[in-house]
């Protein structure tokens, strides 16, 4: 048998997407994958960051498009990508097991938090990353965009004291760095999803059944609390939260923190159970309840 797989172009992309083609291949003998490159709205607005105005699924949208018009057979998103609400039609067929699920600080002189000053200027796009950083100190946010190497090219270049970057996409380009920070996942808690890989496939068809096989229940069900947040609240890439789930015993523990838009109010707290979803509501309710009472 043949399938098309569908995936970004950037170098992490093809790295992830490669990673799900060879395991599918060790698991099923004789299955022939073509890759088929597809720039995203992401892809080809470079000019621009994330705000407000910033489309839902910029990074995924053109794929589930060639998924439904049947151009390709299942795609390989990096799960944050993905809006928090199902498309029609289309199904995470398999989540396979997680990648580490921190963020790092890489920077151009510091080798510990503490030894960054006031004011140090540090490179994110993300409004999650910002708040929790403005947490920690003083720092200047400066808004950056680009796939990982850019990114990492960027503390030079733009003469920035550091940027913080997923852990998992440095580890999966095998990227070294003299000047590597790990932020705790307890005080920086990562995106939702952050780490996790999603083969996404429609609803009927052979190439579902096919990519099972790399599902890893407790990956599937942790993300799915930490997105049941997301979608309680309805946020978006703009809006300050993290959330990560961790699974002992088919228990789940979650952990959120969620920021006012401007980052002076916040929210944090921890919800367990065995229901993904339940987890997740009852814990946005939460959260948005207290932010409501410090208003």
């Amino acid at each position: 048998m043949k399938l098309r797989v569908g995936t970004r172009g950037s170098e992490l992309a093809l790295k992830q997407t490669e990673w799900v083609c060879q395991q599918l291949r060790a698991a099923h003998p004789g299955l022939e994958i073509e890759q088929v490159i597809i720039k995203t709205h992401g892809d080809e607005v470079t000019d621009k960051n994330f705000g407000r105005d910033w489309p839902v699924g910029a990074f995924v949208k053109a794929i589930e498009q060639a998924l439904l018009d049947k151009r390709i057979d299942f795609a390989v998103h990096s799960f944050k990508d993905l809006q928090t609400e199902e498309t029609p039609g289309l199904v995470v067929a398999a989540t396979p097991p997680r990648e580490v699920v921190h963020d790092v600080l890489l920077t151009r002189t510091a080798k510990r938090l503490k030894d960054l000053p006031p004011g140090a200027q540090i490179g994110t796009n993300s409004p999650r990353r910002a708040a929790q950083l403005l947490e920690i100190g003083e720092f200047h946010i400066v808004p950056i965009r680009g796939n990982v190497p850019t990114r990492v090219a960027k503390i030079e270049r733009e003469n920035l004291d550091g940027v913080v970057l997923a852990a998992a996409g440095l580890k999966r380009l095998g990227l070294e760095h003299p000047r590597m920070i790990p932020m705790p996942v307890d005080t920086f808690v990562p995106a939702a999803g952050q780490g996790a890989l999603a083969v996404q496939t429609r609803t009927e068809g052979p190439a579902r059944e096919i990519v099972a096989v790399l599902d890893d229940p407790d990956t599937h069900k942790a993300v799915s609390a930490e997105r049941a947040v997301l979608r309680r609240i309805n946020a978006g890439c703009h809006t300050p939260i993290g959330a990560l789930a961790t699974i002992v015993r088919k228990e789940i523990t979650l952990h959120a923190k969620l920021f006012t838009n401007d980052y002076a109010r916040k929210a944090e707290g921890v919800e367990g159970g065995t229901d993904p979803a339940a987890v997740g509501e009852d814990l946005a309710d939460r959260l948005l309840a207290e932010l409501k009472e410090q208003s």
